[in-house]
């Protein structure tokens, strides 16, 4: 197989580039997974000698939290690169308010994240036998748990919805 130069991916079209970039990513994670599994669990855990962990462990929490910082890189990127492209007159396309869409979904899950952070739990935990009582990461916890439970309902409304209206337009 040959290595595309340089030059050459600058020109691929944006489908061929994302799909080299997904294949990558994939492969790395998989790379990462399986040596994470298959290399043991013989490293005593720091915190509690007790327990043993995997000897990868290091490498899988960095291998994420690179992940996550290119996530949060690129969502802003995207976010600042469409405000900046989108034309401010047309709000509308082929009939839907787009823009309308994008505002709501926005603040609707800002909204979200804020309501289910407040009314979270900060109840003391017990993990692994050791008491967990740090309110603000309990909160926040929670705060993901649920805001991903309402989302994941909200879809599911959404789907039976719009296949309830299609089936009544389809009679």
């Amino acid at each position: 197989m040959r290595v595309p130069r340089w030059k050459d991916i600058t020109r691929w079209p944006a489908a061929r580039l994302s799909a080299a970039v997904l294949y990558v990513l994939l492969g790395v994670a998989a790379v990462v997974f399986v040596l994470f599994y298959l290399v043991g669990f013989s490293r005593l855990s720091a915190e509690d000698p007790n327990f043993t962990e995997p000897r990868l462990t290091s490498l899988l929490l960095v291998f994420l939290w690179v992940m996550l910082g290119l996530a949060l890189v690129m969502a802003v990127v995207s976010v600042v690169r469409s405000l900046r492209v989108r034309d401010k007159q047309q709000s509308r396309q082929n009939g839907i308010p787009f823009a309308r869409i994008a505002v709501g979904t926005g603040c609707g899950l800002a909204v979200c994240l804020l309501l289910t952070f407040v009314l979270g739990s900060s109840r003391p935990m017990l993990i692994n036998g050791l008491r967990y009582a740090d309110a603000a990461w309990l909160k926040t916890a929670d705060m993901f748990i649920n805001t991903a439970i309402v989302l994941l309902l909200v879809a599911v409304i959404a789907v039976v919805c719009s296949n309830v209206r299609n089936a009544r337009f389809r009679r």
